[in-house]
């Protein structure tokens, strides 16, 4: 079992509570809170097409990743996994709307 240490004393802003349980957690919050952030909000919008649903999902999750990375969250393999996941989806919504043009 590892021993952690404690926090810091003064520690008052939400930004380094955050990192502390991110280094409680090897790093895996940041990934957690964007795999949350994409399955609700696929899930919300499912209504629509699979296409739209997915395009929405990886655009809010690449905006999510963006301001995660700036945070200091999430590594840089991370962010550019969710900026291909936005280009797949982008791919797929236009092959869908060449689809309905025909």
């Amino acid at each position: 079992m590892a021993v952690f240490s404690y926090p810091p004393e003064n520690m008052t802003g939400i930004i380094d509570f955050l990192n502390y349980t991110n280094y409680l957690t090897d790093g895996f919050l940041g990934a957690g809170f964007l795999i949350i952030i994409f399955m609700v909000s696929f899930l919300s919008t499912k209504t629509f097409t699979y296409e739209r649903a997915f395009a929405f999902s990886s655009f809010l999750t690449m905006i999510s990743a963006i301001l995660l990375r700036f945070m200091s969250l999430i590594n840089d393999w991370i962010l550019s996994l969710t900026v291909i996941l936005l280009v797949f989806s982008v791919i797929l919504l236009m092959r869908e709307r060449s689809v309905e043009r025909v």
